[in-house]
């Protein structure tokens, strides 16, 4: 049975245009990479609401906190239900068992049992709604503010910059903090409202009946359907202030202007407002679909805001509060900095203690077996971030012993005179099984990372998938190319007589061996 070298020197055409394929394939992966600053961690969280205005504590525990626990504990994958009932309102926390690795179904069974349930809360209740984006972090947040423009413009701005930055590659989704809602306050007058005989109640329920946002109703003409919208619905102050009100008793009726005062301001207090540099701002909050490069993800929404300030009108400025991609990149650029560095390092050793020429045969097969790795990580779905870059740098010690044996046994047949090809082959066929066997032995320690559950295994996964995945690139890259480039450019004299005993020669000595 051929022997994995030997079928290496019998196609060494094959095995070059690998290696070239692999220094070319890494670089290309490489620089395309998708890139992060720590591995992504699945959210096993998702928040339920519900709201009944006014109701006691009591009550919202009763008649809306329960069933909903009741109706989630149906799910099998929940692992632990947490709640918290306040007046008027109930937070309930899902959190999911760590083996589950597919969320979407869950969180769809989750919202399918609520909507269900939906009917047998008490009248009134708003929700139960769902959310499942706790994990959902910005990748860069981008302040709006301006000089001498009201909030509900920038308001306005706000939203045609967000439509604006879907267009972005790779986004997934933009939200906007800071906005402030705008009110029609509407101030009575106690004297005037009882010269009048008028309550409150008679203006609210003029204004209820005025300002109709429903549709009126069908028709059907010869087979066409038109929908008959009323135009009764409020588009400015000016309308409101015009709505005449009935005087009762009498036949008469006032504009509501001649009865209370009509402003527009915004709610009172501001609901988490956001100040920019001390000045009022709208944030957007950036977030990016998983697998996409960062950094050059952060290039692109560069370009786009750019893009946008410059149409928009004079004196509105958009401002990076936060940007990720930056830090992303440095972070990424020092741990590959590290491999580089260690990559140096292990070169300058083997060629001090190997020689030039040896150190420069197992000096190269250290980087191809990194960009073999590189390209076996893209194929898998490994993303560049520090665990991953950590454990190059841990198999980087590891991987080159690999090439230095078998380099070492090819030369020292060589020095006893063995034929090249002989040699060679020789060398491969003794020593794959037992360089396998130590590459496995450090791949089963590595092993229990990768099948660790829960959120600590998954930021620690890649640390035990990048290991394994380069040992066994380097065995492989021992077998094939390092033992063809041994073929091609490794020269070694041969020990004669002359030179004394070399390894492997037979001494005797009083007639012993």
């Amino acid at each position: 049975m051929r022997s994995l070298t030997e079928a290496a020197l019998n196609n060494n055409r094959l095995v070059i245009l690998l290696i070239v394929t692999i220094i070319a394939g890494g670089i290309y992966v490489y620089l395309d990479y998708p890139k992060k600053e720590d591995p992504t961690i699945r959210i096993r969280e998702a928040v339920v609401t519900a709201s009944f205005p006014g109701m006691s504590t009591k009550r919202v525990e009763d008649l809306i906190t329960r069933p909903i626990e009741e109706t989630i504990r149906q799910i099998p994958q929940v692992k632990e239900i947490k709640s918290d009932s306040k007046t008027g309102s109930s937070i309930v926390h899902v959190i999911v068992k760590d083996e589950i690795k597919n969320m979407a179904p869950v969180w769809q069974d989750l919202r399918n049992k609520m909507a269900d349930l939906k009917a047998k809360l008490p009248e009134g209740t708003q929700g139960p709604n769902v959310n499942d984006e706790r994990g959902l972090t910005a990748v860069a947040t981008i302040a709006l503010w301006a000089d001498g423009f009201t909030m509900a413009e920038m308001r306005a701005v706000a939203r045609t910059t967000r439509d604006r930055l879907y267009t972005v590659k790779g986004i997934k989704k933009v939200e906007l903090f800071g906005i402030q809602e705008e009110r029609i306050y509407l101030e009575v007058s106690s004297a005037k409202m009882a010269q009048l005989g008028l309550n409150p109640g008679t203006i609210v329920n003029t204004l209820t009946a005025q300002n109709i946002i429903l549709p009126g109703g069908r028709l059907n003409a010869a087979g066409r359907v038109i929908v008959v919208e009323p135009s009764g619905n409020f588009n400015d102050v000016a309308e409101i202030s015009s709505v005449l009100i009935a005087i009762p008793g009498t036949t008469k009726v006032v504009p509501l202007r001649e009865i209370v005062k009509i402003s527009r301001r915004y709610a009172e207090p501001p609901e988490k407002p956001v100040f920019f540099n001390g000045r009022p701002a709208i944030v957007l909050s950036v977030s990016m679909l998983d697998g996409v490069n960062a950094v050059q993800f952060g290039r692109r929404l560069t370009a786009k805001v750019k893009a946008i300030e410059g149409s928009l009108p004079f004196g509105y400025f958009l401002q990076y509060a936060t940007f990720q991609p930056k830090l992303v990149e440095d972070a990424v650029s020092g741990a590959v900095g590290n491999v580089y560095q260690s990559l140096a390092i292990v070169l300058v050793v083997v060629m001090l203690f190997l020689g030039l020429r040896t150190g420069l045969i197992v000096g190269s097969f250290v980087p191809l077996a990194m960009l073999m790795g590189l390209i076996i990580m893209w194929t898998a779905d490994i993303e560049l971030q520090r665990m991953s870059i950590a454990a190059m740098i841990i198999a980087l010690g590891m991987l080159v012993d690999n090439g230095i044996v078998i380099a070492e046994d090819i030369r020292a047949r060589l020095e006893r005179g063995e034929e090249r090809r002989a040699a060679v082959i020789a060398a491969g066929r003794s020593l794959a099984i037992p360089l396998l066997t130590a590459s496995l032995t450090t791949i089963l320690a590595f092993a229990p990372i990768p099948l660790a559950v829960g959120g600590t295994g998954e930021y620690t996964l890649s640390l035990g998938q990048v290991v394994i995945i380069v040992l066994l690139s380097s065995w492989f890259l021992a077998m094939v190319s390092t033992t063809t480039l041994c073929y091609r450019f490794m020269h070694v004299k041969p020990h004669t007589s002359e030179d004394g005993p070399g390894e492997g020669d037979v001494v005797r000595t009083n007639g012993n061996r």
